[in-house]
């Protein structure tokens, strides 16, 4: 389970990423020989220059670098891969040379040419106390069991694009052509497929920002409990609270996930200041996806959505939920949010209560409950919240009395905002910041100012644009939902307006 944290950068008396996980090693690793240290993550995001800087703050210390063992150019031309492609690295070699390193044996490591395409010469390692590899497959699974402490760095798409023209163009001789058809097959088609998952054990998570300043996002509990007193000076929990966008699904004529305008979608919440989406929730409309396509959904949020990414997980199934919870988690979720069960109505407070808790025990990452009852037909109770572990609670029944059992309540209801918060709530979720999120966000900053009498005019202002939108699409209802993409439609001029059966 990772603890999420930022690591406040803009105060120059703290330390820098690599300073505070170079202690982290120094004192993890003080006396074990032959350390290896692996930094991940997709192409472009800054892994061989955080791997230089770490190698000079850690003495004794060495870089392997991965890119060496690529196999040959013209056979995965031929097979059409690239990087991140398992078969289109030596990965035996890689396992016997880590090997090596583990008995501090030395060994003579290949240089890969990138003119030829090849690696034909070679030249000695000679293990060191750290041993620095890095590349894209450095965090594999195939590694895992040989690798002493991981770090996985990662960054949005628009960044990694970024540096792939930059440094493929002045570097490599690439045409701007070519530099996004690498990064188009490396970082969105194979990365994602084979690499993505990696970020789930890595012990430390790196973020790099479109300027390039690195922000450690989050690390293992375990290292967090180790190191908390020495943490809590340099880094602070990551903030879930706040305005959370639960984001809608965009389908084609054709009844498909329309994957380039959620994409448009998540740049345009991003563009107007939105840091926390909600996938698959009831205004995405998980009810009518498969489970495949709500896998793609997150893939693509986590991919594209720079920001914190919640995904909906509840079913009517303890199984298939505790299923969802598990790829959640593997696809790179920060949070997930648990309905109650439905079909089966007022269910007893009993079996919920052993319901949530077998899901709870299943979870490595902040768990959020639901509570919908006009859908689920079941209520989460003050006796439910005070039984089960749980993270935050998502409350669309604006029962503002259970804010009182919980530690962190999120009001669904868009007209309570400032009334919820002045009762203790500490967020909100809101389905018309999809499509006019400037109030939501300016009421974000507001409510975090305490600055009551503003927030409270922008309060009112977003009730009266919510009822004009009512009354201009009083024949689009469907639970809202076709009325947000009616009005996305306009905002987002290619976006489409389609619902899926049952909504019409």
């Amino acid at each position: 389970m990772k603890t999420h944290l930022k690591n406040r950068l803009g105060n120059k008396t703290h330390k820098s990423p690599e300073q505070i996980i170079t202690e982290i090693i120094v004192q993890l690793f003080e006396n074990k020989k032959n350390c290896i240290i692996a930094i991940g993550g997709p192409g472009g995001t800054g892994k061989s220059t955080f791997a230089q800087l770490l190698s000079k703050k850690l003495v004794e210390s060495t870089v392997l670098s991965l890119d060496d063992y690529k196999t040959d150019r013209k056979i995965r031309k031929k097979q059409n891969i690239f990087g991140p492609h398992p078969d289109a690295n030596k990965i035996d070699e890689i396992k016997r040379h880590l090997t090596n390193i583990k008995t501090g044996t030395s060994f003579k490591k290949p240089l890969y040419c990138r003119e030829t395409g090849s690696s034909r010469n070679s030249e000695i390692f000679i293990p060191t106390k750290y041993n620095i590899v890095d590349g894209e497959v450095a965090t594999y699974k195939d590694f895992r069991d040989l690798v002493d402490f991981s770090i996985f760095v990662d960054s949005d798409w628009e960044t990694q694009l970024n540096t792939r023209i930059s440094r493929d163009i002045k570097k490599r001789n690439y045409s701007e052509e070519k530099a996004i058809e690498t990064f188009l097959q490396s970082n969105i088609r194979e990365f994602r497929k084979y690499g993505a998952g990696s970020k789930n054990w890595a012990d430390i998570h790196i973020y790099c920002h479109d300027n390039y300043q690195l922000m450690i996002e989050s690390v293992s509990t375990e290292i967090f409990h180790i190191f908390e007193k020495s943490l809590n000076k340099e880094l602070s929990p990551i903030d879930f609270c706040g305005l959370i966008v639960p984001v809608t699904t965009p389908f084609t004529d054709s009844n498909m996930i329309d994957k380039e305008n959620f994409i448009c979608h998540l740049d345009f919440l991003r563009n107007h200041g939105v840091k926390r989406i909600l996938v698959n929730g009831t205004t995405g409309e998980f009810f009518s996806l498969s489970a495949g396509e709500q896998k793609l959904l997150l893939s693509i949020a986590r991919q594209y959505f720079p920001g914190l990414v919640l995904f909906h997980t509840g079913t009517s199934n303890l199984n298939q939920t505790i299923e969802a919870l598990k790829y959640s988690d593997q696809f790179g979720a920060d949070a997930i949010v648990i309905s109650a069960p439905y079909y089966l109505s007022n269910l007893s407070e009993d079996g919920l209560i052993k319901y949530f808790s077998c899901i709870a025990e299943s979870a490595n990452i902040p768990i959020f409950l639901y509570n919908f009852p006009l859908y689920t037909q079941n209520k989460i109770s003050p006796k439910i919240l005070q039984n089960v572990p749980h993270f935050a609670l998502k409350d669309s029944s604006s029962d503002l009395s259970l804010i009182q059992y919980t530690s962190k309540y999120f009001i669904g209801n868009d007209f309570l905002i400032t009334k919820a918060y002045q009762r203790g709530a500490c967020g909100f979720v809101s389905g018309y910041a999809n499509v006019i999120p400037d109030p939501f966000v300016e009421l974000d900053i507001l409510l975090e100012k305490n600055e009551k009498i503003r927030a409270e005019n922008i309060q009112n202002k977003i009730i009266s644009t919510i009822k004009n939108l009512k009354d201009k699409y009083k024949d689009q209802n469907s639970v809202g939902i076709k009325r947000l993409k009616y009005v996305l439609s306009e905002a987002l001029k290619e976006y489409p307006k389609n619902v899926r059966l049952p909504l019409v």
